[in-house]
């Protein structure tokens, strides 16, 4: 008589969705990589809030390499990173500039009224306070920042 063995269940592993992306490091290439976002963000079916952080954040991050990281008026290539794993959602925007952490930056003060706001600055600050998770390498002469976004109702991300 034969033994009857119960068939072990193994989980699957959670759905990976990754996507790359790149521009040049023009401003008017802004609304094509917020575009290719929002399909991503579609084909997962994120939420609004979700959403709206992780184009603040590809939109301040590019924003930053196209104004700052060149020292030169030659077109760079950026690439731009997404990838979904457990209900999180990564974005590393890689660009050939100058080295530059922009998670060492100081933060600014907060101005005590609108008008006492200083013009500019203040996509660091943005990036750290929207997003659930921020990290810096410099990796084969390239800067590398990656911005976490998890879904939340309405309390208050930071990183």
């Amino acid at each position: 008589m034969g033994t009857t063995r119960d068939a072990a269940v193994v989980a699957e592993p959670p759905a990976t969705h990754a996507a790359e992306l790149a521009i040049g490091s023009r401003l008017d290439e802004l609304g094509r990589a917020s575009a290719w976002l929002d399909r991503f963000a579609d084909s997962l079916d994120l939420p609004p809030e979700m959403r709206f952080r992780l184009d603040l954040g590809l939109t301040e991050a590019v924003t930053n390499v196209v104004a700052y990281a060149y020292r030169d008026s030659a077109e760079h290539e950026i690439r731009i990173r997404l990838q979904a794993e457990g209900g999180a959602v990564s974005l590393e925007v890689e660009d050939d500039g100058v080295a530059f952490d922009p998670l060492q930056a100081e933060r600014p003060p907060v101005p005590s009224s609108l008008a006492e706001a200083p013009i500019g600055g203040l996509g660091i600050h943005l990036i750290r306070s929207m997003l659930d998770e921020c990290h810096y390498r410099r990796e084969a002469g390239k800067n590398r920042l990656t911005m976490v976004a998890r879904p939340h109702a309405s309390d208050a991300p930071g990183c």
